[in-house]
């Protein structure tokens, strides 16, 4: 798993990014750059938790990129006539990433 701190981002453009949702107010972020995906880490080498995806957007407003997504994986998928048991992709749409630097 490579990883990589919010400072080392700071004013680069990555080719894109991917927030994954756990439920609406916990998140983590990874980064595609040079074709590499990495995990956004804090200080202390841990993944970052971001407390939904505009927060994640906010903090990292210093990093630019075309191309950004949410995924977000249902835990009730049978509440939607999905049989239970059953593997479901993750939901996946597209997110405005705004920058600093747009």
């Amino acid at each position: 798993m490579k990883t990589i701190t919010a400072n080392k981002l700071a004013k680069q453009q990555v080719e894109e990014i991917e927030i994954t949702s756990a439920c609406l107010s916990v998140c983590t972020v990874r980064v595609c750059l040079n074709g590499e995906w990495f995990w956004v880490v804090d200080q202390n080498g841990k993944i970052q938790r971001f407390n939904g995806p505009e927060h994640a957007n906010n903090l990292l407003s210093h990093v630019s990129t075309p191309k950004a997504t949410l995924l977000h994986h249902s835990a009730h998928a049978e509440m939607v006539g999905q049989p239970e048991g059953e593997v479901i992709p993750p939901l996946k749409v597209a997110f405005n990433w705004r920058s600093d630097r747009a």
